[in-house]
């Protein structure tokens, strides 16, 4: 079933996509694919999923395979129950990455986030999607280019998300990462969904000094800081009770703080988990068991 209405005629369906219109017609003859509406002047009208059909299969036949097996699996794809799940879509979202097609990445993502919850988008559709991108880079298997490509983009599409959650009234948290620590996109995924939850959330970005940290909790009234540790070297490095007294709260969490939790508390933080759906409401105990909630 058609969820939109055709508005495009095929000359503009050209323009956009760069699919000759003689091209369109003989697919649609010998595919059944595209099925434009008509006007009432018999004149061809395809509607956005359409185009983002067609650039989908566009896409397809530049890696490539046959138009004809570029419009079955875009065909069988619509056949399946419910949305297509978030491991499916996060599987293309690396694809398009590691070719740098932006367009692609884009379009994938846009999908997610009109047929999942924020939550799924970013856990299950995006993290994995690094992570993936991650072990690939450290195995030899993406080139640095690659990594920086993917994680530069992805970067930029939390933090519009982080900015579209716009102020709250909730509690100062500054959000940062581990002096040392240039993996900053499970901090920022940290500040999105505490941001999310209601905190008022200050976000630094990576590699923030503790004097830094410290004084501009200080300056903003900040209850906690919250430290996104993704290497153990980050860890290690510092000395016994450093993060003690940076601010009435400090939480430390990642995958290098999953992996030592006595380290962190030992450092004079306190670790609440590595679920960022679950850290607001384990930040709001912690909070006021200390009395400052």
């Amino acid at each position: 079933m058609r969820k939109e209405l055709g508005v495009y005629t095929i000359a503009e369906v050209e323009e956009r996509t760069g699919l000759s219109a003689a091209l369109l017609r003989q697919w649609e003859r010998r595919y059944g694919f595209p099925r434009p509406e008509r006007s009432p002047g018999g004149h061809r009208l395809y509607s956005e999923t359409d185009l983002e059909a067609l650039q989908q299969i566009k896409g397809w036949i530049a890696e490539g395979i046959t138009p004809a097996q570029a419009v079955r699996r875009y065909l069988e794809g619509l056949t399946q129950e419910g949305p297509r799940p978030p491991e499916r879509l996060s599987r293309e979202l690396e694809e398009a990455l590691l070719r740098a097609d932006a367009e692609a990445a884009e379009r994938v993502l846009s999908e997610a986030y009109r047929l999942h919850p924020l939550e799924a988008v970013v856990l299950e559709v995006i993290s994995p999607c690094l992570q993936r991108i991650g072990d690939g880079w450290h195995a030899g298997r993406v080139s640095t280019a690659q990594e920086h490509f993917a994680s530069t983009f992805l970067r930029g599409f939390l933090q519009g998300l982080f900015n579209l959650m716009g102020g709250s009234l909730g509690p100062g948290v500054v959000v940062s990462t581990l002096p040392g620590e240039q993996h900053e996109l499970g901090g920022l995924i940290t500040a999105l969904f505490l941001r999310r939850a209601g905190y008022t959330v200050h976000y630094l970005g990576p590699n923030t000094p503790l004097s830094d940290l410290r004084s501009f909790a200080e300056r903003t009234g900040a209850k906690a800081i919250v430290l996104s540790a993704a290497q153990p070297t980050a860890l290690e490095a510092l000395p016994q009770g450093a993060l003690a007294r940076l601010a009435p709260l400090v939480v430390v969490g990642g995958r290098a703080a999953a992996s030592q939790p006595g380290l962190v508390e030992r450092l004079g933080a306190q670790y609440l988990g590595n679920d960022p759906r679950e850290l607001a409401e384990a930040l709001s105990r912690a909070l006021k068991r200390e009395g400052l909630w």
